[in-house]
């Protein structure tokens, strides 16, 4: 009978979670904050940029619209290249920051004596500090998120929606990153038992599920194929070429280098595709895929994610000491 009344019900867990870890998460929302205060102000300056120079909406086929182009990246393309390498590589290790002294720091002042003598038991009291600080983690990356992708949205106008840089600041897609790394990084330091350490391993694998999830994207469903009559740059339709291959009039399957060989020169090579039987082939995924390649990596992040909770109580419930 005295255990049913020592044991705290979950919302009371959850409560004194977020107490527990209230200045880790002020902490958070402040530089959050502080990064959507200067997306916002540079944003403005990048977009007002985009309609002084004509180049928004315009067709990339035009020669008048590759030299708008030219002329915008030339003043903004600095900004959006370093913001956006720094998201592409980096925006996950804000997982590493909040999760990594989740449970590490725990061990490293000992709190987990008195936490666990609680009545809730230690993986109550473990799954609380992941659901709280986790579930407010993926709400305030989610919101950064939109602002990002707005503030690099003039890369999709040129590069498309699946340009790496894009993809990767989308809500889903960041979402899904940073939760892995966060769920990683507390179980690291939960094994562990060092924050520098989990820290780490979370901005390594940070960067790591980057490129992991960018070699696996192109292959979420199968490619399309198209065959086009022209080696010219045609109307910007956005899709992800994959691959571009070239049969010649019995069907043999050559390169590009090969086609401009046998051409001459690029206009040589454009009368063969366009008189000579010669066919342009590419796989690509087309732009209507784009939300459900986005759900797609948010669904294995965020599934890895869990599993990787599920291991850190495990691991505080059967292994620590």
């Amino acid at each position: 009978m005295s255990s049913l009344t020592l044991a705290p019900p979950r919302s009371a867990v959850l409560r004194a979670a977020g107490l527990r870890h209230r200045p880790a998460l002020r902490t958070l929302l402040g530089v959050l904050a502080a990064l959507l205060v200067v997306l916002a102000v540079t944003g403005y300056y990048i977009h007002a940029g985009l309609d002084r120079s004509g180049a928004a909406g315009c067709d990339m086929a035009l020669r008048t619209c590759n030299e708008r182009w030219k002329e915008f990246r030339r003043e903004y393309g600095t900004e959006l290249m370093l913001g956006g390498n720094v998201v592409y590589f980096l925006g996950g290790a804000l997982g590493a920051f909040v999760g990594a002294p989740l449970l590490a720091r725990e061990f490293e002042h000992g709190t987990v004596r008195f936490a666990w003598t609680q009545g809730a038991g230690r993986a109550r009291w473990t799954v609380g500090g992941l659901v709280v600080v986790g579930g407010v983690l993926a709400a305030a990356t989610a919101l950064t998120a939109f602002v990002l992708n707005w503030w690099i949205a003039p890369m999709s106008a040129s590069g498309g929606l699946f340009t790496p840089l894009v993809f990767t600041s989308a809500p889903p897609a960041l979402v899904g990153r940073v939760l892995l790394v966060f769920a990683l990084s507390a179980l690291v330091g939960a094994v562990l038992r060092r924050t520098v350490v989990a820290l780490g391993v979370g901005v390594v694998a940070s960067v790591v599920t980057t490129l992991v999830a960018e070699s696996l994207r192109f292959h979420y469903r199968a490619p399309l194929q198209d065959t086009v009559h022209t080696l010219a740059q045609t109307s910007l339709d956005h899709r992800w070429e994959g691959g571009i291959w070239v049969t010649d009039p019995a069907g043999n399957r050559l390169g590009l280098s090969e086609l401009y060989d046998r051409g001459g020169d690029f206009y040589g090579a454009q009368k063969l595709v366009s008189e000579g039987g010669y066919a342009l082939h590419e796989s690509y995924q087309p732009e209507s895929r784009y939300w459900l390649f986005q759900f797609i990596e948010f669904g294995w992040t965020a599934l890895l994610a869990v599993a990787l909770c599920a291991a850190a109580v495990w691991w505080v419930r059967r292994r620590a000491v």
